[in-house]
């Protein structure tokens, strides 16, 4: 009798309690809560991010959220701190043509010269449409030296009229990233409105969406946005990330999370009511279309876009069956390290869908860090080698034939190291070694004094062999 009252009594405790924490939102929130608090805390040690904030919301609004660290003016890091969004502005451009188009205001069939003639010059074929722009196969090329411009005021119109014919363009049809696409769909905004993107946009998105506290005018970028961060040998280096006006399109919105997971939960709607509309395949297993990528993960359809610019990365990512989606920014990134952080997105996806998160990939910034300090060790103990003999007078007597022949090897030799290194680098990487600098300070900075050894190594061969030669004219005796 006495048992059957004790598990009777331990039976209604247990009742209680679920009926309590089903009743309770605080309670029910709290595990996901401190599920995704964790990771964030995880991921932004991981990386040497001086920051993270992210958001799970639903359609309703906000599931969990999480932040860590400071910014770069040392304020704590919260869901408010402003951030640089880079590439995940492309899906407000997108929505925004979208927006646009069922208004009647565009048609995406139409040829982008037939609304924007300035664009003539760039395009590769004057039937690309503003639906090729939109899913990325106009041939563009993606070309980080013509974007990107920190010094732009003017609107995008103005921007494309100042191109001139780019290299390395493709045929249309085929997918190929290009931020390109997007400054050419910001300035089609602008000229079939009559109005500025910024107007526009926040009238057909910002707005519907909530998010109208999202940074567009680029003197309050500059005012309010703190300095973002990049790898620097092992640590972080503030940098102060500058705006482009004609770049909003594709990659200068700024505002915080909350901006983003209002927006998030509006475009959530979108896609569990209307879809994804049309989209292409990229040849990397997803698809591309309306500013997103489109990928299974998990076994659910999962439409997601990232974005980086110098110091500061951004994800985006909506589960439409699932009623879910994530938002997350961080204040550190450097391109050499972009496989790294982006896992930290991919992992912020997977912990919802099936609470998983992968090991991140090694970061290879050490690895092309170690590389390049191992040569300079190198090269620096040829310095010492070379100095000593010539200062104490070791240096092998050379006949004049000799002593040319080694100089003209060693000055070819460092030659082609020199203009191979600084050719070859820029010419991988598309940039120049400024925008290098911007994206990986560390690298660069190794690589002008590796440079600069390699010099020093020339002019010091040159001295030796003028001193083995000198020694070999002095007279017996002397």
């Amino acid at each position: 009798m006495e048992t059957r009252v004790l598990r009777a009594f331990v039976a209604t405790l247990v009742v209680a309690a679920s009926a309590m924490f089903a009743v309770n939102p605080v309670a029910a929130e709290a595990q996901p809560t401190m599920a995704l608090q964790s990771a964030v805390d995880d991921w932004a040690s991981a990386i040497g991010a001086p920051g993270m904030t992210a958001q799970i919301v639903d359609l309703g609004g906000v599931v969990a959220e999480a932040s860590t660290g400071v910014d770069g003016n040392g304020a704590p890091v919260d869901t408010a701190t402003p951030f640089v969004w880079g590439s995940v502005s492309k899906q407000f451009t997108a929505a925004t043509v979208l927006g646009l188009e069922r208004d009647g205001v565009i048609d995406t069939e139409e040829p982008v010269v037939d609304v924007l003639p300035e664009a003539r010059r760039m395009l590769p074929d004057v039937a690309v449409t503003i639906g090729d722009l939109v899913h990325h196969t106009s041939g563009l090329p993606h070309d980080i030296t013509v974007t990107d411009d920190w010094t732009r005021r003017g609107s995008a119109t103005d921007a494309v009229a100042s191109i001139s014919q780019l290299d390395d363009t493709s045929e249309r049809g085929t997918f190929r990233y290009s931020s390109l696409n997007y400054m050419l769909l910001q300035a089609v905004v602008e000229q079939a409105t009559g109005e500025s993107f910024s107007v526009v946009l926040r009238r057909v998105v910002l707005e519907p969406a909530g998010a109208g506290a999202t940074i567009t005018d680029p003197d309050e970028f500059t005012r309010v946005v703190p300095p973002g961060h990049v790898p620097f040998f092992g640590s972080s280096k503030p940098i102060d990330v500058g705006v482009d006006s004609a770049g909003l399109g594709y990659g200068y919105l700024a505002g915080s999370v909350d901006d983003l997971g209002l927006y998030a939960s509006w475009r959530l709607g979108q896609l569990r009511e209307e879809g994804a509309g049309d989209e292409v395949e990229t040849g990397q297993g997803t698809e591309y279309g309306n500013g997103l990528f489109h990928e299974n993960i998990g076994e659910q359809n999962v439409w997601w876009h990232a974005g980086a610019v110098p110091g500061y990365y951004t994800y985006v990512a909506m589960i439409p069956d699932q009623d879910k989606a994530v938002v997350l920014a961080t204040n550190r990134y450097g391109e050499i390290e972009a496989e790294r952080v982006a896992a930290v997105g991919r992992n912020l996806t997977t912990l919802i869908l099936d609470g998983s998160s992968s090991e991140l990939p090694t970061s290879m910034a050490r690895t092309a860090l170690g590389i390049m300090l191992g040569i300079l060790a190198v090269v620096v103990s040829l310095i010492v080698w070379l100095a000593a003999r010539i200062f104490t007078g070791a240096s092998t007597e050379r006949s004049l034939a000799g002593a040319v022949v080694r100089i003209l090897t060693t000055v070819v030799l460092c030659g082609i190291a020199v203009i191979g290194a600084l050719a070859g680098v820029t010419s991988i990487l598309g940039a120049s070694l400024l925008v290098m600098w911007r994206w990986a300070p560390d690298i660069t900075l190794t690589l002008w004094i590796l440079l600069g050894a390699v010099l020093i190594v020339a002019a010091l061969v040159v001295a030796n062999e003028v001193v083995g030669y000198n020694q070999r004219r002095k007279p017996t005796g002397q």
